[in-house]
């Protein structure tokens, strides 16, 4: 049998669901990782795409307490049904009884192939910081994606009530544009710096976190970035003020930031 390619999965076919919470070292939740996934609707759209709408079965069968699903392809030049098999979790609820067929059927899925370069996307940092807009009820979609042979290389996620990116990795200007949100023409960073020295990073201990409204009036400019000037303000958090996102900002350090994106003003 020829070995077959399975193309890649398209961003409207990718789901993206809310994952585990991130604390600070206080123990407060600071953000919340997001996970890629697809359905079994869309392995079976692949299956039929690929092998034609006869050209592959499957079946369900329990190994102990496992729901297993096989997946086979016939093979024209050997006559025979090619198998591919893998499961999860069984449960004598009939929801969670439904759920575990769907989710065998992605994992056989993931065997044979498909949408396999999902599971490259944990080495990704994908993590947002809880804001007004963005939290763990909200609604996220992958807006653009790339692979290579092996894995993702570039991916742009974005609310999808705001149209905020809030994931951008490996992504230029013109695919973070796809957010729908104009690109602010400022350089921030460039703004920032002038303003702002590389010395500019307190001990938080002995000083009063950044209050909600001015992480709300910093949040409503570097919202307008694009993903690749985003990405690059995140660094400049890092860099300057030695933290991960405006959430751990102590109010003068946030003041200060404040007023280099207003221009000084």
């Amino acid at each position: 049998m020829k070995q077959t390619v399975f193309r890649d999965l398209r961003p409207e076919e990718i789901e993206v669901r809310v994952g585990n919470i991130v604390k600070d070292k206080s123990g407060n939740p600071k953000g919340f990782q997001l996970l890629l996934y697809k359905t079994s609707r869309t392995d079976m759209a692949i299956l039929d795409e690929t092998f034609g709408t006869f050209g592959w079965r499957n079946h369900f069968y329990q190994v102990k307490n496992t729901m297993v699903c096989s997946i086979e392809i016939y093979d024209e030049e050997t006559k025979q049904w090619i198998n591919k098999d893998n499961g999860g979790d069984d449960d004598t609820a009939m929801e969670q009884v439904k759920s575990e067929l769907s989710d065998s059927i992605k994992r056989a899925g993931s065997t044979l192939g498909i949408g396999r370069k999902l599971y490259s996307a944990s080495k990704i940092y994908m993590v947002v910081d809880i804001t007004e807009e963005n939290t763990t009820k909200s609604y996220y979609q992958v807006k653009d994606i790339a692979y290579d042979e092996k894995s993702i290389t570039k991916l742009v996620i974005i609310n999808k009530k705001t149209k905020e990116v809030v994931i951008s990795y490996g992504s230029s200007e013109k695919v973070a544009q796809t957010a729908e949100k104009a690109p602010q023409k400022r350089d921030i960073i460039k703004e920032v710096s002038k303003d702002i020295g590389d010395s500019f990073v307190v001990n938080k201990d002995a000083e009063v976190m950044c209050c909600e409204e001015t992480k709300k009036k910093i949040q409503e400019i570097t919202g307008k970035l694009s993903a690749d000037r985003y990405a690059n303000f995140k660094n400049y958090l890092k860099g300057t003020f030695n933290v991960e996102s405006i959430a751990e900002l102590t109010e003068s350090q946030g003041q200060q930031l404040l007023k280099a994106l207003r221009g000084g003003k």
